[in-house]
């Protein structure tokens, strides 16, 4: 496996967008799976793709914010027949060797739990949320992936996509 910088909108980054579109059938349309493949691309925004015998498997985009020190790892897709193969962390691990070249300190991220998958879906977060915070528990759900790469849950955003299912905010310090 390989992983290469994508820089411009071509067969590679057609590819994101059908993978992108196929994971999150009711989130992303092919236009705006399009867009945010593109915004990958544009100003100092990355996107990698991770390639298996010439064939893309996957992808991870970060996107500079306001911030002049932090970057979000806005997304993160790899095709089912790839997970759990390692794809993921070497994703991770070049977004981050190259972010630190940039003299990036943080990349943070937002890991959806709206497939109520943790112990902070399904209950009031606006009680007693440090609390929660601090024993969350999750079964198959991807902050468990990024708790193993280093990523810190640093917040909860409540209700973020639908009562009673949150956007739990996590950072690495790079």
């Amino acid at each position: 496996m390989k992983i290469k910088q994508q820089t411009v909108f071509n067969q590679d980054a057609k590819a994101c967008v059908t993978i992108l579109v196929n994971a999150f059938p009711e989130r992303f349309g092919k236009t705006a799976a399009r867009e945010m493949i593109l915004s990958f691309i544009r100003g100092e925004n990355l996107l990698y793709v991770a390639i298996d015998q010439d064939e893309i498997i996957g992808f991870a985009g970060a996107l500079k914010r306001q911030y002049s020190t932090a970057y979000e790892l806005h997304m993160m897709v790899i095709k089912p027949a790839h997970r759990f193969r390692g794809v993921g962390t070497r994703l991770l691990d070049i977004l981050e060797d190259k972010l630190r070249a940039r003299k990036v300190l943080t990349m943070f991220l937002g890991s959806d739990d709206e497939g109520c998958k943790t112990s902070l879906s399904q209950t009031n977060l606006y009680e007693n949320t440090l609390d929660k915070l601090a024993t969350i528990e999750a079964i198959g759900h991807p902050f468990l992936f990024y708790q193993k790469q280093g990523y810190k849950v640093v917040g909860v955003l409540p209700d973020a996509h639908g009562e009673g299912r949150p956007d739990i905010l996590m950072a690495k310090r790079l």
